[in-house]
C-alpha cells in the first residue's frame, strides 16, 4: 500500500476502485482522470495543498503568478528568523497598464499631494530638515514592507512603487496538477472511490449500465462519504468543546 502516515497515494484509491468494479487496467488512465477532478472537488474545500514559492520581482514592480494558483494565503518577505512579515492587501493600487514595462510612471500624477496618504494610522512628528518622519524611526510592520493588489483574471500580482526588495515569499492554495504525485488523508479514500464510482457513469445514456436510478445513488452515497470523510478528518473534540463553551461565556459576560 502506497500510504504515508496518515496520507494514501490516488494511484492507490484508483486501483482499488478498478479492482472493486472488476474492470480491466485499460481503464486506468479514465479512472485516474476522474480521481484527478475529485481531488480538486475534495481539495478545495477540505485539504488544500499549500505551495510556498519565492518568487522575483519584474522591473515595472510585478509579478507573475504561478499557473496553479488559486488563493494567496501569505505574500511577504522573510526576517532573520525564517518568518513572514506578510504585506497588506491594497484596493487601491490599479489594475491601469499592469503589464507594461513603465507601469508606475504611467499609473502615478505627480501633480496630486499625496503624503503616506491622509488616512495613514502613522504620525509623522519630527521635521529632519527635509521632510517629516516619526521621532524613533521607522516602525516594523506591513504597511513599511510594502502592499500588493492581484488581479485573478491576468495573473499578476502588482506591488506599490516604495517596494525595496527583489523578492517576494508567496504562499497559496494550489491547483492539481497531472503528473505530480498526490496524496489524500485515507479519510477521503472512501469519498474518492464514491466519486469515481459516480462520474464513472453519469455520462452514460440511460441504459442497463447507467440506469437514472443507479446515478441518482451513485451522486447521494459520494455525498455522504464526503460528509462521513470531513467529521473524520476534523473530529470535534471533548477539549474543543469545553473551549467553545468558555468562549461564549466570555462575550455573554462582555456584551
Amino acid at each position: 500500500m502506497s500510504q504515508q502516515r496518515q496520507w494514501i497515494e490516488i494511484d492507490e484509491v484508483v486501483n482499488q476502485y478498478l479492482d472493486e468494479s472488476e474492470q480491466p487496467n485499460h481503464k486506468y488512465f479514465k479512472c485516474f482522470q476522474i480521481a484527478f477532478r475529485g481531488l480538486s472537488e475534495l481539495g478545495i474545500d477540505f485539504f488544500n495543498q499549500i505551495k510556498s514559492v519565492k518568487l522575483p520581482i519584474e522591473p515595472n514592480y510585478t509579478v507573475q503568478l504561478p499557473p496553479d494558483f488559486l488563493n494567496y494565503t501569505k505574500v511577504g518577505i522573510l526576517n532573520g528568523r525564517g518568518e513572514v512579515i506578510p504585506l497588506t492587501y491594497n484596493n487601491k493600487l490599479t489594475l491601469y497598464a499592469q503589464q507594461s514595462p513603465d507601469r508606475l510612471s504611467k499609473t502615478q500624477d505627480n501633480s496630486i499631494w499625496d503624503w503616506y496618504s491622509w488616512d495613514s494610522p502613522v504620525w509623522f512628528n519630527f521635521w529632519n530638515g527635509y521632510f517629516y518622519t516619526q521621532m524613533f524611526g521607522v516602525p516594523s510592520g506591513s504597511p513599511f514592507v510594502g502592499s500588493f493588489k492581484i488581479d485573478n483574471r491576468t495573473g499578476v500580482l502588482m506591488l506599490n512603487e516604495n517596494y525595496q526588495f527583489d523578492y517576494i515569499i508567496l504562499e497559496y492554495v494550489a491547483s492539481p496538477t497531472v503528473g505530480e504525485v498526490y496524496r489524500i488523508p485515507v479519510q477521503f479514500r472512501e469519498a474518492l472511490i464514491a466519486y469515481m464510482a459516480w462520474i464513472d457513469i453519469r455520462s452514460l445514456p440511460t441504459t442497463r449500465r447507467g440506469a437514472l436510478g443507479d446515478k441518482r445513488d451513485r451522486r447521494s452515497e459520494f455525498y455522504n462519504q464526503r460528509r462521513l470523510a470531513w467529521a473524520r478528518y476534523r473530529p470535534f473534540s471533548l477539549t474543543e468543546a469545553y473551549n467553545f463553551q468558555i468562549e461564549n461565556q466570555r462575550k455573554s459576560i462582555k456584551s
